[in-house]
């Protein structure tokens, strides 16, 4: 038989395992990953340690940190965006490249978005500048072009506390704009949002519909659907 590799580290073993189940399906439970893929990578670190459960658990959480593996809640992970099969060292130096053209694009990205929606959040009236965020529809990290994340059909113009909702799934928009809440929302952040305010649909795009459909279509379907 093959003789497994002994000089991975657990990054490289914990990043393996990774693009193995991720490979069975988009979605990679941690629960499953280490009844699955644990004492292999053990036996390719070539060293248990005294907890290799929390290890692989570190390690994951350290992926998450670089941007190249992204959780989903309950347990739940996904390789970001073209990432997949590419070397541990090549996927973070990407991530990492990405993030930095991100930052350079944002300055663009909010001009646009200031200028579509008058300088104000469409839900609250807020315009001061520090409490407005340029909200991405779908998340950065999931688009996989440089060109679909700098797109203004991509984003709204929200104020901090909606941007957060929204990122988070806790609050979703119909076709006519109308916001609508998520279970998991609690009834004072409920009231504090004011579910029910409605974006302009006149200056909705075709574009911003068909991306608020597919966000809606993933916090319905629930969190394990992805973009």
């Amino acid at each position: 038989c093959r003789c497994l590799d002994v000089s991975m580290t657990w990054r490289e073993a914990v990043w393996a395992a990774v693009l193995r189940q991720a490979g069975l399906g988009d979605v990679i439970n941690r629960q499953v990953l280490l009844a699955a893929e644990l004492p292999r990578i053990v036996a390719e670190v070539g060293s248990q340690g005294a907890t290799p459960a929390q290890t692989l658990s570190r390690v994951l959480q350290e992926l998450r940190a670089e941007g190249v593996v992204l959780f989903d809640g309950n347990g739940n992970y996904r390789v970001a965006a073209g990432l997949a099969g590419q070397p541990l060292e090549i996927a973070v130096a990407t991530e990492a490249l990405r993030l930095q053209k991100s930052r350079i694009g944002q300055g663009r990205f909010r001009a646009e978005l200031l200028a579509r929606w008058g300088g104000a959040c469409p839900l609250t009236g807020i315009t001061e500048p520090a409490l407005l965020r340029a909200s991405h529809i779908v998340p950065w990290n999931c688009c996989e072009t440089d060109a679909e994340r700098l797109n203004p059909d991509n984003g709204l113009l929200l104020s901090a506390l909606w941007d957060a909702a929204f990122d988070q799934g806790l609050v979703v928009f119909d076709d006519s704009g109308v916001a609508a809440s998520m279970p998991g929302i609690s009834p004072l952040a409920f009231r504090a949002l004011g579910i029910g305010k409605q974006l302009d649909p006149r200056r909705l795009t075709q574009g911003n519909f068909e991306r608020l459909r597919r966000h809606r279509s993933k916090w319905h379907g629930g969190i394990d659907a992805s973009y």
